[in-house]
Order: C-alpha cells, then sequence, then structure tokens
C-alpha cells in the first residue's frame, strides 16, 4: 500500500494547471477559508482531483499562468486552498 503522504517519486504525477483549465473548479468554489472560515473545509487539489479525474494520492498541480480566485472575496486561491464548494 503506497504512502499517502509521501508516495515515492516514480508514481507521483505532476499536472500543470494553465488558467483555461482554472475556470471550472474555480466555479465550484462558494467560499474560501479567508471569507468562510467555517465552512471551508476541503483543499483545492481536491475540487481539481474531481475536475481532472486525477488521483489525490499522487497528483501534485502546479496553477502555471494564474491563480484561481475565490468568487466571493477575490482572493488568490493555492492548491493547499481550503475552500467550500457546491
Amino acid at each position: 500500500m503506497p504512502d499517502f503522504f509521501d508516495p515515492p517519486p516514480e508514481t507521483q504525477n505532476v499536472v500543470l494547471i494553465d488558467a483555461e483549465t482554472l475556470r471550472e473548479p474555480e466555479k465550484l468554489i462558494i467560499g474560501c477559508e479567508g471569507c468562510a472560515p467555517d465552512d471551508a473545509e476541503l483543499p483545492f487539489d481536491n475540487v481539481l482531483d474531481r475536475v481532472t479525474g486525477n488521483d489525490l494520492a499522487v497528483t501534485d498541480y502546479v496553477m502555471v499562468e494564474s491563480m484561481a480566485k475565490c468568487p466571493q472575496c477575490k482572493r488568490k486561491v493555492n492548491e493547499k486552498t481550503l475552500v467550500e464548494v457546491e
């Protein structure tokens, strides 16, 4: 069984996320840890996994062109920012 927190390098999957790819997961955000601290419980990379179909256990994301923004407060959202989603 692979170690969830430290998978071997040969099993890691690094996915580059461009601005166009960010549009769909960004639409799912209701609030972020900045504007909805009591409700934001899901790291944004989990939302990216949902949209891309990748496996959270072995996938890391790099946003290359721009960062996502919270539609509520307009704060920047990175891969590990906690969000509330629909």
